[in-house]
């Protein structure tokens, strides 16, 4: 039997998985982990969310291929002095190109099993998927605009202490 498990991590965010529910050979009750759910509590968001992170991943997993592409190219035209720095960059790139595919393996691994076992229908998993982005559209744009206050609120702080302090 599958059900989801929740549960509050350490640093205070819900975790949430999918898990099946067995009996091992001494007849105990055990949990197998089936699938991450990334803190969504139902399988149609979950599903949702891991489909607009692959496909934000995957348009960052883009941008740094064709730069090193170029890399021999680059490498090439500049003094032997400057390549230690420019190794280190290629080096520090890869890396995070690395972690990138592991981020797009794990979301292929857990959305197959999340898609085995929810019900709905394309059509519904693809108006969740857009709901999903909007949702996390006006989150970014809510975070920019409340930073943007702050700011705004420091530079007026500043302006009253320059003004005090002369």
């Amino acid at each position: 039997m599958t059900h989801i498990t929740r549960r509050t991590t350490k640093a205070g965010s819900l975790s949430t998985a999918l898990v099946q529910s067995y009996r091992d050979e001494q007849g105990r009750p055990r949990q197998r982990l089936l699938a991450n759910l990334h803190g969504e509590t139902d399988l149609l968001r979950a599903l949702a969310k891991l489909a607009a992170l692959r496909e934000a991943l995957r348009k960052e997993r883009a941008e740094p291929s064709e730069a090193l592409e170029k890399f021999d190219e680059i490498v090439c035209a500049r003094p032997i002095e400057e390549l230690d720095g420019i190794v280190r960059a290629r080096d520090r790139t890869m890396d995070w190109l690395k972690k990138i595919d592991n981020e797009l393996a794990a979301i292929q691994k857990d959305g197959v099993v999340i898609k085995r076992h929810c019900d709905a229908t394309p059509e519904k998993i693809q108006a969740a998927i857009k709901t999903f982005k909007k949702e996390l559209h006006d989150a970014e744009y809510l975070v920019k605009w409340r930073a943007f206050l702050a700011r705004q609120k420091l530079d007026e702080a500043k302006a009253t202490l320059r003004r005090l302090s002369h």
